[in-house]
């Protein structure tokens, strides 16, 4: 399996792999690569059915981690990377973790949920609709304006979207949707930061407290007055807390401590063990 992937940065430095999210690809990272790359080496990657690499099927969470594994083996520093992922890209990065842990050095992911969402029943049918839905340039631009895409992203936007198939978008929500952090990552090493915008969808803040149940070494927080895509949102605050995580320095004080004891529901269900 061949993916696009962008190199840029410092060669000899530290790696840094970025992710994205489903409906975009590398791009959505411009801001991040061309504030770190003096100091990091960076590589973004377009995940299977994305992207540059729509071509690639899509087979599942495990598949993609397999296959950023093997490019963080061959072309990372040290065949070993800090990972960032954002929604799609968060859960392909814990799957890198579960799965390929000798190619991680740190992760953050952004915008993912920890455990089952309610009601992923309905949701699943409203994701039949969307390959037919995003063909549409009236509706994708009316996505773009909800996850404040920037106008000069429009239309890479557009295409993205547009390459996405039906099967991508069915295989990609039901593994999503039913997600649940594995349990064997209770014995990881590595340190983990889950973050959200507090103008994220409340179940995926609600999950944040569930990292630091599973994880020994995760911290959460909470990115203030910003939403899903908030690395091109407030990209100063997201980048800062990049290099704060890679570099093991204390966090942006802007970020907001999330309680073990989540405010944003009840009750989280529990991993079994």
């Amino acid at each position: 399996m061949t993916l696009y992937w962008h190199e840029s940065g410092t060669r000899n430095a530290p790696t840094i792999v970025f992710l994205h999210g489903m409906g975009v690809s590398s791009w959505m990272w411009t801001e991040q690569v061309e504030a770190l790359q003096s100091t990091y080496h960076c590589l973004s990657i377009d995940l299977p059915g994305n992207g540059k690499s729509h071509t690639v099927e899509w087979q599942s969470l495990r598949n993609s981690a397999d296959a950023v594994a093997a490019l963080i083996s061959t072309h990372a520093t040290n065949g070993k990377a800090h990972i960032v992922g954002l929604s799609l890209g968060g859960y392909v990065a814990v799957a890198l973790l579960t799965h390929h842990a000798e190619v991680v050095d740190t992760l953050v992911v952004s915008g993912m949920s920890s455990t089952p969402l309610h009601l992923s029943w309905m949701m699943k049918g409203v994701m039949r609709l969307l390959p037919t839905l995003m063909q549409w340039d009236f509706f994708v631009k009316l996505q773009a304006r909800m996850l404040q895409i920037p106008p000069e992203a429009l239309p890479a936007f557009i295409h993205d979207n547009k390459v996405l198939t039906a099967q991508t978008y069915q295989r990609i929500y039901d593994e999503v949707l039913g997600f649940q952090l594995p349990s064997e990552l209770r014995n990881s090493p590595h340190r983990l930061l889950a973050v959200a915008g507090d103008k994220e969808a409340k179940e995926i803040k609600a999950g944040l407290a569930e990292f630091c149940r599973v994880l020994p070494n995760a911290v959460a927080k909470l990115a203030p007055n910003v939403h899903h895509g908030w690395n091109g949102e407030h990209p100063q605050l997201f980048n800062a807390m990049i290099q704060a995580w890679v570099e093991g320095q204390p966090l942006p004080s802007d970020l907001i401590d999330v309680p073990l004891t989540s405010p944003f529901r009840t009750a989280i269900p529990q991993v079994e063990h």
